[in-house]
């Protein structure tokens, strides 16, 4: 370990293994472990900071603390470039008014984050910076939680130490400093890396390890005095195209009211890269306190700034009114932390200018968890009271996630009921209502709030049918149930409202009376009027072994005159009864336990010429399994249907497949 105290330098660092005579500007030059040692010992901090030449020995236990450190700089993000936007929310947290602005530069192999806030005394840095959890972030100000911004930055080292090198200059407007952090080989040896043994993946390049960690040389210096601060990362795998894209996409929905963040001189969220859409803030109600009764609901809400203008300022605080000074809007916060008033903003609508913008939940602004299998853009920014998880770049399910949640899709209802859209608008809403909840919010809150959406959105009587059954159960059923049919689009969306709404086997209830279960032989010979039995079991393979029911529609409410009028052609005629929902086409349907035939249908009942004919053949292959490849074919190639045998059929004849 080297101390050294003085006054001016460069600032640039240096990768020797000790200090130069006459460098009076060098305060430290060792391992990065040995400086954080001091600033965990005390007397050691005190020492440096006075400018002592000699300093003792913190005691303090060197393999743990390479331990605890590689863990943080080790820890994975959702995305290799992550740590990046920990540099723009500390940035962004130093940043002052009245006009808040995080700069940010790309080249290759090099990103420059910078503001001109609150920098660090060389006190600070050793007891703030250097220290993992010792932060003196503000829970409900700042964006900053954890205090490992540094360290996740370090990390970008573990990939190629060769090429990684973090530079950063600070000053609290009385003095400057400047820390730069290199990667050796091996400690202690200016030549080459080590040769690996075979049995040491562990210390392969690019995966954590003590000895990486260890290697981490730092310098501190002291500059001339300046106010703010700038982080210089260097590394090889910063590629200046990707780079850009992804700071792009992860920070368009900051809010600007914190701090507008420049990528190369253009501002990236002040709204102009995203189109068309709604943006709105919603005030929802605080988590209850342990053991209140009631659970989180949804107030008031009203809409934000259009999207041209900066958006309003979330995460938790809403933004201090008119003046809009830091000390106005920092009480504003408290204050909205005494009455526990949480604040979400949501996008919904429009679409993202970019092809990596796509429906994301985001926390204070900066996208944790993007969802790229949405068509529509949905931006969903959750309070800061909302937290985060160990590797902080998810979100924890709680109490305040549920109220966020809940209250986003009580706004997907009031936007439908304002627009006035048809069925088919609602019916999207409620297959993306459907897929965020499971995509992108961990399905909170949708049990609470499915039924309510449901009746909103999707209208009474709604059943849910898979896409592969709409049309076996409209040619059966009729084109009058069409309304009744939501079809979900995807997997999650079936998921999701599969406990919330009635199905396949309820529709078909409301829709039919239905005869006791039998075998296919059993019926022929039990109704002999419907001439079209015989055909089906010559279709079948085995009919005294073949489950069916025989059902037919049930009465219209309200019929007369106009619903008689509407009977299918050859349904059953009742006398003084009101007439029955009309069959459709398709005359049989296959179900999981049975095979389900309509007497109403003129196909079962009397088939007249091939149309009915074949009809009753597909319906009855398609409804008992075959292959539509395999019923396609044997419609083109296989036996024609004989009219004039079939016509000459009359039931109780001995068909060939087996007996009536």
């Amino acid at each position: 370990m080297h101390a050294h105290y003085g006054a001016g330098g460069d600032g640039g660092g240096s990768r020797r293994a000790a200090p130069p005579k006459g460098d009076a500007g060098l305060y430290f030059l060792g391992a990065l472990h040995e400086l954080v040692a001091i600033g965990l010992h005390r007397p050691a901090l005190d020492a440096l900071c006075a400018g002592q030449r000699d300093i003792a020995e913190p005691p303090i236990d060197r393999a743990y603390l390479i331990k605890i450190l590689d863990e943080e700089i080790s820890r994975q993000f959702g995305h290799p470039l992550r740590p990046l936007i920990e540099l723009v929310l500390n940035a962004a947290d130093a940043a002052r008014a009245p006009q808040p602005l995080v700069d940010v530069a790309v080249i290759d192999g090099r990103v420059d984050v910078s503001d001109t806030g609150a920098g660090m005394g060389l006190r600070a840095i050793l007891s703030r910076l250097l220290i993992p959890f010792a932060t003196d972030k503000r829970p409900g100000i700042d964006l900053g939680r954890f205090g490992v911004g540094f360290f996740s930055v370090l990390g970008l080292g573990l990939s190629d130490p060769e090429s990684f090198s973090l530079h950063l200059t600070t000053g609290d407007g009385i003095e400057g400093w400047a820390i730069r952090v290199v990667a050796w080989p091996s400690l202690g040896d200016a030549g080459g890396a080590p040769e690996l043994a075979p049995d040491e993946p562990e210390r392969a390049r690019g995966r954590a390890s003590p000895e990486l960690t260890a290697a981490l040389m730092c310098s501190v210096r002291r500059i001339a005095p300046l106010l703010g601060t700038r982080v210089r990362v260097t590394s090889s795998l910063l590629e200046a195209g990707a780079v850009r894209a992804y700071l792009r996409d992860a920070l368009h929905f900051f809010p600007a009211g914190r701090a507008l963040v420049l990528l190369d001189g253009a501002a990236v969220n002040d709204g102009r890269l995203i189109s068309g859409g709604r943006l709105v803030e919603e005030r929802i109600a605080a988590a209850p306190a342990a053991g209140a009764d009631d659970p989180p609901a949804a107030s008031g809400t009203r809409p934000a700034a259009a999207s041209g203008s900066p958006p309003a300022a979330a995460s938790g605080p809403r933004p201090a009114a008119a003046s809009g000074s830091p000390a106005e809007e920092a009480r504003a916060r408290l204050a909205e932390g005494r009455d526990g008033a949480l604040v979400a903003r949501f996008h919904v609508g429009g679409r993202g200018l970019l092809p990596s913008i796509s429906a994301a939940t985001f926390h204070a602004g900066v996208k944790v968890e993007a969802c790229l299998a949405l068509a529509e853009l949905a931006l969903i920014d959750f309070p800061a009271a909302v937290e985060l998880t160990e590797g902080r770049d998810a979100l924890k399910v709680g109490p305040a996630f549920t109220a966020a949640a809940t209250a986003f899709y009580r706004r997907l209802i009031q936007i439908a009921a304002e627009s006035g859209e048809g069925r088919r608008a609602r019916d999207r809403l409620a297959e993306m209502a459907a897929q965020i909840s499971a995509l992108m919010l961990q399905s909170a809150g949708w049990d609470e709030v499915a039924l309510e959406l449901a009746g909103a959105l999707l209208g009474p009587g709604r059943c849910m049918v898979n896409p592969e059954r709409r049309e076996a159960l409209l040619g059966f059923l009729g084109p009058s149930v069409a309304d009744r049919l939501f079809v979900p689009e995807s997997f999650w969306a079936e998921r999701e409202w599969q406990p919330h709404l009635p199905g396949e086997r309820e529709l078909l209830e409301d829709e039919l009376e239905f005869d006791p279960p039998e075998t296919l032989a059993a019926l022929t010979r039990r109704r002999g009027d419907l001439a079209g039995l015989p055909l089906l079991v010559a279709r079948a393979v085995s009919p005294h072994t073949t489950m069916v029911t025989l059902c037919r529609g049930r009465p219209q409410a309200g019929g007369g005159a106009s619903a008689a009028a509407r009977r299918a052609p050859g349904a059953l005629p009742s006398p003084g009864a009101p007439p029955r929902r009309p069959a459709g086409p398709l005359p049989c349907l296959g179900t999981r336990r049975l095979l389900l035939i309509r007497d109403d249908s003129a196909a079962v009942r009397w088939p007249a010429g091939w149309c009915d004919r074949y009809a009753l053949r597909a319906a009855f292959d398609r409804a008992s399994g075959v292959r539509e490849a395999d019923l396609e074919r044997d419609l083109i190639v296989g036996e024609p249907v004989d009219g004039a045998a079939c016509a000459a059929l009359r039931p109780g004849e001995r068909t060939s497949g087996g007996d009536p």
